[in-house]
């Protein structure tokens, strides 16, 4: 009997230990289960609403569009020439106005490579200097300028020799401006060259039409009406390193000093450009070379 007592007086601690114990246990799944959804909630607001799943970024992530991608691959492998025309036939179809950008941008990159590796680019001819040839006349026949002559030939004080061999760029080029974009699209034998962003006349005052340019300067002299002549190089001379004179009293296509202002509607009339841009333009464009000006 005596042990029967003892077991039953020991019982009760046992069963109260349990009790707690149990309780213990159930406090804390309730914390972990009242806790779980906070995390949760933030594993799912790093993807989109209502999912659980990991989702891609909705950003690209930054590169060439595709068809510059495949393009640039092309150039890398050698293929200048065929990457040229498969990006101009890609531009031709384009309506796209990101990709058309970056074909544009391509293909002015990839034109001023190919010529000044003097290869790949169909415009480019190989002539052998005769008795009497001099830069002069040699840009006369070929409709392209004694300075491009000089630059793809590295050529120093017009000096050319009997019998050596020259590279000439040969084509017809035209200029395309558009005084709402205020950007400048140069062609070459009808297809695209390249594209300038320009700064055209406050209020849309550069005059519309169909032009040509009729004198090329270098380090120009600005005339303006009842004033002196203001000299290349002072500081009110604001037509910067190259002025492209068109068949237009007043008006023509010349750089700045005021780069900044490129890319609106700034200028008393002319189109200008950066200095850097205006000097690749006057490099290649010969006298007589067309110039259509325009709203839209």
């Amino acid at each position: 009997m005596t042990d029967l007592y003892v077991g039953n007086r020991k019982g009760p601690p046992l069963l109260l230990l349990s009790g707690v114990l149990i309780l213990l246990l159930g406090l804390i799944l309730g914390v972990w289960l009242f806790l779980r959804p906070n995390s949760t909630e933030n594993e799912i607001t790093d993807s989109e609403p209502g999912s659980t799943e990991e989702q891609p970024s909705s950003t690209p992530a930054p590169g060439p569009t595709p068809d510059v991608s495949g393009l640039a691959k092309q150039v890398a492998s050698g293929d200048r020439a065929g990457a040229r025309e498969h990006a101009l036939s890609l531009l031709a179809d384009q309506t796209d106005p990101v990709q058309r950008t970056a074909l544009e941008s391509f293909l002015g990159e990839l034109h001023f490579d190919m010529l000044r590796s003097g290869k790949d680019l169909e415009e480019l001819q190989l002539y052998r200097v005769k008795s009497g040839d001099t830069l002069g006349a040699l840009a006369r026949r070929f409709g392209t300028t004694e300075e491009c002559i000089a630059w793809l030939n590295g050529i120093e004080n017009n000096l050319i020799r009997v019998g050596e061999t020259l590279r000439i760029l040969s084509g017809d080029f035209a200029l395309d401006v558009s005084k709402e974009q205020n950007n400048m699209r140069v062609d070459l034998n009808g297809r695209f060259f390249k594209r300038y962003t320009v700064g055209t006349g406050t209020d849309g005052s550069t005059p519309e039409g169909d032009y040509k340019i009729t004198l090329r300067l270098r380090h120009p002299t600005w005339y303006m009406p009842d004033r002196d002549p203001i000299p290349y190089g002072h500081p009110d001379n604001l037509l910067g390193t190259h002025y492209l004179k068109l068949d237009l009293p007043g008006i023509g296509v010349h750089g700045t000093w005021e780069p900044e202002s490129v890319g609106s509607q700034s200028s008393a009339g002319c189109v200008r450009l950066r200095n850097p841009e205006i000097e690749e333009l006057f490099i290649l464009l010969p006298v007589g070379t067309p110039v259509r000006i325009h709203d839209a």
